[in-house]
């Protein structure tokens, strides 16, 4: 089963993809698997395998209304703005009530801004006292992403301010279904975390059996995504029809000052300290997947959903934490993932179970911290496939090639083999940024 027929009647290729992978691509690769004979099904009546499906069935009712309520908010994002802006990696979008304030902190670019929609027949001396009104309110807010980020109240001086007309066009409604793209296939590499359970040594799972489940499940989410695009596609065209052209944008925009990333990262080295004796693993690690995942915002949140200042996905990460570590088998309570110590706890507990159990065949350190990297984002299984020349899976396997390759050369199969571009600059990311952290000896 290809993903060409996510495409059909959507038109979703009129222009070259916003960044340097194409996730279609990469999800056409990644499901065709469906193309070889399928699994037999097997009789799962234990009571173990029973209860295994019923956690399947929650996690796939919660997934549909999460997914439900994410398309139905960006919908009426659309309504308003011709666009639907949400919160992704290394960027915090948040929106006022009624949706007419959108404050973005884009920490990649390192910028903030500020956009508010006001009537059209304002004039220009109006619509910046409004917009300049706004940002002091967003200030004194002590919830907001800007009162967080410049808790100091100190927001650059400098500001820009242009205006806009609510514009909307094929680029847009090609950005709103490329954001479904990219969800699904992050979702899809979250399913296969759950399936690389089974390869640990006390799992009450088969690999077959887990590889049934996970299939089960991709096959459902691409289905699932195949009806948001047509519906992303439809309902943007219906909103750019009932646009009514009365209303404009004001921008507020400021350059982040270059200490500001240095400020937020004193914060939680401490933390990282801490969970490094915990653990075992280095601090400079945490705190540079900290960087590379939330620019150090203790509220961060991704659409997949992720969490918090390691970005932790509650059903994977957290579920594997909360039952090595916790004793609980269960996943983690998203509002747990917003504190600091926890995040911080369970990200690097998260290191921990995948360099010392998932990984710890891997002999070579240096060559087992690439693969902890990878696989932090992609899961070990991903990581696997990059050196096994069946494509398989299995980590015990790949680790016996692992183990005859230099970790240079380690680096570089990765490099070229790993089956998501997106994991490839995660990992050179992730480790370039460790020499930041790192202690002068």
């Amino acid at each position: 089963m290809q993903l060409n027929y996510l495409l059909l009647g959507i038109g979703l290729l009129g222009s070259a993809p916003l960044y340097g992978s194409d996730p279609f691509f990469d999800l056409d690769k990644e499901m065709a698997v469906y193309q070889q004979p399928s699994l037999q099904s097997q009789s799962l009546e234990s009571e173990f395998k029973r209860y295994i499906r019923d956690q399947e069935k929650a996690y796939k009712n919660w997934l549909s209304q999460y997914l439900k309520e994410f398309d139905q908010f960006q919908n009426e994002l659309v309504n308003k703005w011709g666009e639907g802006d949400v919160s992704q990696k290394q960027r915090s979008v948040e929106f006022s009530d009624d949706k007419n304030v959108k404050s973005v902190i884009d920490y990649e670019n390192e910028q903030v801004t500020v956009a508010l929609l006001v009537d059209k027949s304002l004039s220009e001396m109006d619509a910046k006292q409004a917009v300049r009104l706004k940002v002091d309110q967003l200030l004194a807010d002590k919830k907001s992403n800007l009162a967080r980020l410049f808790d100091d109240n100190q927001l650059v001086t400098t500001a820009h301010i242009s205006m806009s007309d609510v514009r909307y066009s094929n680029k847009k409604k090609q950005q709103l279904k490329e954001r479904i793209i990219e969800q699904t296939q992050a979702q899809v590499q979250e399913i296969d975390k759950q399936a690389d359970r089974a390869q640990l040594p006390d799992s009450l799972l088969t690999e077959r059996e887990s590889r049934l489940l996970s299939t089960q499940a991709k096959k459902q989410l691409l289905a699932s995504s195949k009806r948001r695009l047509s519906a992303a596609n439809e309902q943007y065209d219906q909103a750019r029809e009932r646009a009514e052209q009365d209303k404009k944008i004001v921008l507020y925009t400021v350059t982040l000052a270059k200490h500001l990333l240095a400020k937020r990262a004193a914060k939680y080295a401490s933390f990282a300290e801490r969970e490094s004796q915990n653990f075992a693993v280095p601090a400079a690690l945490v705190m540079a997947i900290m960087h590379s995942e939330s620019a150090f915002d203790p509220l961060a949140k991704s659409a997949v959903p992720a969490y918090g200042l390691m970005q932790i996905v509650p059903t994977t990460a957290g579920h594997d934490v909360n039952k090595l570590l916790r004793n609980i088998d269960r996943p983690m309570d998203k509002k747990d993932l917003y504190i600091a110590a926890i995040n911080i706890e369970t990200g690097s507990a998260y290191l921990s179970i995948l360099d010392k159990r998932y990984l710890r065949a891997i002999t070579d350190k240096r060559s087992r911290l690439y693969c902890t990297i990878a696989s932090y984002n992609t899961g070990a299984g991903n990581v696997a496939r990059a050196f096994n020349e069946n494509g398989s899976r299995n980590i015990r396997q790949a680790a016996i090639v692992i183990n005859k390759l230099s970790a240079t050369a380690v680096y570089e199969r990765l490099m070229v083999k790993l089956p998501y571009d997106e994991t490839k600059h995660y990992l050179q990311r992730v480790y370039s940024r460790i020499a930041l952290y790192q202690t002068p000896s």
